[in-house]
């Protein structure tokens, strides 16, 4: 009897436990912000664009779009911050698919989308200037099949060199031939020729590098005195997680620090962020510092 008893419990224990984990489809499907509330998305999006319109600090970004094997949202241009005004496609050689996606996106925030020419990253293949002048034909073509905003180009090495020299004015030339389209600098303004200054929309100073606001102070005047570059062009450039010491050794986050700076030591045009992957991961949102300096620029009203 004590046996049946037994089974008889055990029986009923796997009974209740087999229904207790029985299966059940969950519909789990992720909505994106525009499929949530699309007229909330609208409003929301149309306040975005006037307020790039508007007049206030720029801040500018490079993403490294399209890696080989994208490790996570970070990779794409649909999760940089909202507040945004520009980023430039370091990797715009492979535009893909999902870039093409994410532009859509990027139009309605009103975010502009650049594509970066390297000219040091791919010197070796400009034996002549007719090879760089056949890529630059690529990339024009390029911005205007992919319905992207302009250029940034970079890697334009110390003025007194011949070959950079030529090379500087021929990627001006060509990549600001159409005046409806952006064109950035990153680097010394002295290594773009005097008479393409003005073709140039904005200059992004070698400051991301520096270890102390000394060094951002002179580099402002280089660019203002000597280069006679305005203010109202210039952006410093800062890298998601290095430091910066202010003006009494204290270090601070460099995007933190340099965001200060535009406001001090100017007022200038706005701040370049770089590396911004290292901002991505935080604890209570993604691109944290990034979105702080924007803040920081632009308080709320």
């Amino acid at each position: 009897m004590i046996r049946f008893l037994a089974f008889c419990a055990a029986v009923a224990t796997f009974a209740a436990c087999n229904d207790w984990t029985e299966m059940e489809t969950v519909d789990s499907k992720v909505e994106k912000p525009w499929e949530q509330d699309p007229a909330l998305w609208a409003e929301y999006t149309a306040a975005l664009r006037a307020y790039k319109q508007s007049e206030h600090f720029i801040v500018y970004a490079r993403l490294h779009n399209s890696p080989e094997k994208a490790s996570s949202e970070q990779d794409f241009m649909r999760c940089l911050p909202d507040s945004l005004d520009i980023v430039t496609l370091t990797n715009a050689d492979n535009f893909s698919k999902f870039d093409a996606e994410d532009m859509d996106v990027m139009r309605e925030k009103g975010t502009k989308v650049l594509y970066q020419v390297d000219y040091a990253a791919r010197a070796e293949e400009f034996a002549d200037m007719q090879a760089l002048d056949a890529y630059l034909d690529r990339v024009v073509a390029a911005v205007a099949a992919n319905g992207m905003d302009g250029y940034s180009f970079t890697g334009i090495p110390n003025a007194g060199d011949p070959a950079a020299v030529q090379a500087a004015a021929l990627i001006v030339s060509k990549l600001s031939a159409d005046e409806s389209k952006l064109l950035v600098f990153e680097g010394n303004p002295l290594f773009v020729a005097e008479a393409d200054r003005a073709k140039v929309d904005y200059f992004i100073l070698d400051t991301e590098k520096t270890e102390d606001v000394g060094d951002v102070k002179l580099q402002i005047l280089n660019a203002t005195g000597y280069a006679a570059v305005p203010a109202s062009k210039l952006l410093l450039a800062a890298e998601a997680g290095a430091p910066l010491k202010d003006e009494d050794r204290v270090e601070y986050a460099a995007v933190e620090e340099m965001s200060r700076c535009v406001i001090a030591y100017g007022p200038l045009c706005g701040l370049g962020a770089y590396n911004i992957g290292n901002d991505y991961y935080n604890a209570d949102m993604n691109y944290k510092m990034i979105r702080q300096a924007i803040q920081t620029l632009n308080p709320s009203k």
